[in-house]
């Protein structure tokens, strides 16, 4: 397990890697378009954090519904992910990085 760690004043606040990819999944789950072939939250291949300073950066894998325009995908992925952080936790986001790989042409 990976920690991230935030420190003020009065002590460290540590992050399991764990809270914050839930957290990015419930942002994921927020975005229409965003396809997940399987349970993701079993599984945190999905994404990738790490901590660069005092602020993190995201990497996420999604797939798209082929039906959607990717780059208004992904944009509203990388603002919905960084601001459900940001409120969430006292970290600030450095970068969100969506990989699209690939696209699922039936919406089950």
């Amino acid at each position: 397990m990976k920690v991230v760690t935030k420190q003020d004043g009065t002590g460290r606040l540590i992050y399991s890697s764990e809270i914050l990819t839930d957290i990015v999944h419930c942002a994921l789950d927020e975005v229409k378009g965003v396809v997940r072939a399987q349970d993701s939250r079993k599984i945190s291949d999905d994404v990738r954090i790490e901590q660069i300073g005092d602020r993190i950066e995201v990497d996420v894998f999604v797939k798209l519904l082929w039906t959607v325009e990717v780059s208004d995908v992904a944009s509203r992925l990388q603002n919905t992910i960084k601001s459900t952080i940001e409120s969430m936790t006292e970290f600030r986001v450095k970068d969100v990085n969506v990989h699209v790989i690939g696209v699922e042409v039936n919406e089950n």
